[in-house]
């Protein structure tokens, strides 16, 4: 399988999976509120990003600003999360979505390209991120 659709297949599955953990869980009803709008952005953004990474071959450096612009775009503009703009929680949210949105982009990527032991401790320090804030989604939004 070529690259572009192993990271695009993978990128669906990463956002899938992260989305449930960090924002639904356990609240399945709620998550299928937002169907089938919310496959926009589980289809889309790995197609775009593979499309910037193996068609416009965009640096990691732009693919990062990418991810930021789809922070502002998903977390601001769309589902209005008060935490990335409300001082003090922000400066626990932002660099939480920088890690949470880093691991949707750039894991597949590694994967796809066999390179996750050369970016293993970045990706430990996603996936631990990814693991409390889906924690603390479980306990929140048990109650």
């Amino acid at each position: 399988m070529k690259n572009p659709i192993k990271y695009f297949l993978l990128g669906v599955l990463f956002w899938v999976a992260v989305e449930w953990t960090t924002a639904f869980q356990p609240n399945i009803s709620r998550w299928i509120s937002y169907m089938p709008a919310i496959w926009i952005f589980y289809i889309g953004s790995p197609l775009t990003f593979a499309f910037l990474i193996y068609k416009l071959k965009v640096s990691d450096r732009m693919l990062f600003i990418c991810s930021v612009v789809l922070i502002f775009i998903v977390e601001i503009l769309f589902t209005g999360n008060a935490m990335l703009y409300t001082f003090p929680i922000m400066l626990i949210a932002l660099p939480a979505s920088l890690l949470i949105y880093g691991m949707i982009t750039f894991a597949p990527k590694w994967i796809a390209e066999g390179k996750i032991k050369d970016n293993r401790k970045k990706l430990a320090i996603m996936i631990i991120a990814w693991v409390l804030i889906s924690i603390s989604t479980y306990i929140n939004n048990a109650r």
